[in-house]
């Protein structure tokens, strides 16, 4: 005859949770923590890291080699200023964004995780302000930390450092407004594409699209001429934010088609004010429709 059988009940003890309640402030930081470490790979396999650093080194090395040769050569050699230099590496600002904007929110949606964040005390407002929050601090390490190397380096390499600290303190409101305006509206525009794909390989797609078809078009109408190139700079969102970069804080760029187009330099404020209004507005449409 086979015994009875026999079970244990054990008692695990679930007990309350009797720390500090962090409330939406803590829930924010925790959104924009969580989506910095995902950008740039933190806790993750080394590959994942390989493209946001590499970025990073791409954006800063030219500042590192322009220091170097004004400290070799002094003044006669100066690669880069101030104000060309986002020009300059303007083309990694959308690998970046199409590599890792995708990180911050299509894996959300698509393992419909949302419906969780929504039912704690955060809106969706404040999702999204913290995810452009994260985004947009990411992409100062592309629009800031290189052009404050830059500014750094100047006045280091200088002989008499104090007086290189008068003559460049000048530019900084320039340097970190510049860079910021860059990250905010690249940002706002990134997200918003990356929103409504499903998949990230369709939203780093789309993001590349919309950059390299702004830049050819408005170099096909910059090299056309009869009036068309007063429309060339309104089709790159690069060119628009130089453009808006220009008219609040001065500096021409030779290379950008902002120079010829021979518009109204308030445009481009205007401009920039309708890509951030557009951006926000998708992003307000496409999480107001997750269900809670």
């Amino acid at each position: 005859m086979m015994p009875d059988s026999t079970g244990t009940i054990y008692d695990i003890g679930y007990r309350g949770y009797d720390g500090p309640r962090l409330g939406r402030r803590g829930a924010i930081g925790a959104i924009v923590s969580a989506g910095l470490r995902a950008v740039f790979g933190l806790g993750r396999s080394g590959r994942s890291k390989i493209l946001p650093w590499g970025a990073v080194v791409l954006a800063v090395l030219p500042a590192g080699v322009a220091v170097a040769i004004r400290v070799l050569a002094g003044d006669l050699i100066d690669l880069y200023s101030y104000d060309n230099y986002l020009w300059g590496i303007g083309a990694l600002m959308p690998i970046f964004i199409a590599a890792q904007a995708p990180e911050l929110v299509v894996n959300d949606m698509r393992h419909r995780v949302l419906p969780l964040y929504f039912s704690r005390p955060i809106s969706r407002l404040e999702y999204v302000a913290a995810k452009l929050a994260a985004m947009s601090l990411a992409l100062l390490a592309l629009t800031l930390l290189p052009v404050l190397l830059l500014f750094f380096g100047r006045v280091l390499a200088a002989e008499d450092a104090l007086a290189a600290v008068g003559d460049e303190i000048g530019a900084l409101p320039a340097i970190i407004g510049s860079g910021v305006l860059h990250a905010v509206v690249l940002a706002s525009i990134g997200l918003a594409i990356c929103s409504v794909a499903g998949r990230r390989a369709y939203a780093a797609g789309a993001v590349l699209a919309v950059f390299l078809v702004g830049g050819v078009m408005g170099g096909t109408f910059g090299s056309q001429g009869g009036g068309l190139e007063a429309i060339a700079p309104f089709v790159n969102p690069l060119a628009i934010l130089d453009g808006a970069r220009e008219w609040l804080f001065g500096g021409s760029v030779m290379e950008s088609p902002v120079g010829a187009a021979g518009v109204p330099m308030y445009l481009y404020g205007l401009a920039v004010a309708v890509l951030i209004a557009v951006s926000w507005a998708v992003l307000a449409m496409r999480y107001r429709s997750v269900a809670t």
